[in-house]
């Protein structure tokens, strides 16, 4: 781990625990992200790519002569019955070729399922080009929202709402099941590559907190874009009474994506939280040299 990452108290200004960028379904490239951040006067940022740390680096160099932190990070998506769980990492060593072989198992299930999905979208009269997706996708991994836009791009749809709904949603006509993890294997693998591992956006899977505080989940993110004061308040009477560091983020795809959520910034979270986040990474880590 870079000392870097670690090094001295954040900087001065905002904090978003909960960004992305083209190296996964981002419409910033990392340096672009990290710009942005700092013309909004954020201090700290985490890059948690989906599935992805492919831009941790360019961010972290692009933040090098800037006065703003970023944290490396990721958002493993694991699927539980009928929906998925994102748990979020935060100062993983994104060098760990374990934690990069499991990353690299995503994508090519990610490249398989996009090519079968496109097979059964023109058995079902909606034809889209594989390359095009690929083309769409770039240097990220390969998803449904890729695949989505090519819909559109298509003419099969007219939004990306529309995409998931008709044809490659979970009940959809086109979805393909992917390369399967479990919310408990995916805080293990954060833990195993010294990261801090933060249940992502819970609202609706609180159910899954107990079993996954036992596994060696750290936090929750309770000050997230998309939640009214009411829901942040029971979220934060369940991470107090399980012990867990209340993160928060916006979520952020970009200036046009998912534009209901809050934007680059502007979820308030209280002091002291990256902090928190910062020593239990130390702990971690010094416990995993130990081990090795």
């Amino acid at each position: 781990m870079e000392n870097r990452t670690f090094g001295g108290a954040a900087p001065a200004g905002g904090v978003d625990l909960h960004t992305h960028s083209t190296a996964s379904d981002g419409e910033l490239s990392p340096p672009e992200l990290v710009s942005l951040a700092r013309a909004r006067g954020l201090g700290t940022i985490a890059l948690t790519d989906h599935d992805s740390v492919a831009g941790i680096d360019a961010a972290l160099e692009a933040a090098r002569n800037m006065s703003i932190q970023v944290i490396p990070g990721v958002e493993l998506s694991a699927d539980v019955p009928n929906s998925e769980v994102h748990v979020l990492g935060y100062f993983i060593d994104w060098h760990d070729t374990r934690f990069l072989g499991m990353l690299d198992k995503f994508r090519e299930g990610r490249y398989g399922r996009a090519e079968k999905m496109t097979r059964r979208l023109a058995a079902l009269g909606a034809p889209v080009s594989f390359d095009r997706v690929k083309e769409i996708a770039g240097d990220a991994a390969i998803g449904r929202p890729h695949v989505a836009q090519a819909l559109l791009e298509a003419g099969h749809v007219t939004t990306i709402a529309e995409a998931f709904d008709r044809y490659i949603g979970r009940n959809g006509p086109a979805y393909v099941e992917r390369f399967r993890l479990t919310p408990e294997d995916a805080v293990g693998l954060i833990l195993q590559a010294g990261g801090v591992p933060v249940l992502a956006h819970p609202r609706e899977v609180t159910n899954y907190i107990p079993p996954l505080v036992k596994t060696g989940l750290l936090g929750l993110e309770v000050y997230y874009g998309a939640y009214d004061d009411a829901t942040r308040s029971a979220l934060l009477h369940l991470a107090d009474e399980n012990g867990l560091i209340a993160t928060g983020g916006s979520d952020f795809h970009g200036l046009d994506k998912m534009a209901h959520m809050s934007g680059l910034g502007d979820v308030g979270i209280p002091p002291g939280v990256v902090d928190a986040l910062k020593r239990k990474a130390e702990a971690i880590q010094k416990e995993r040299a130990r081990n090795r």
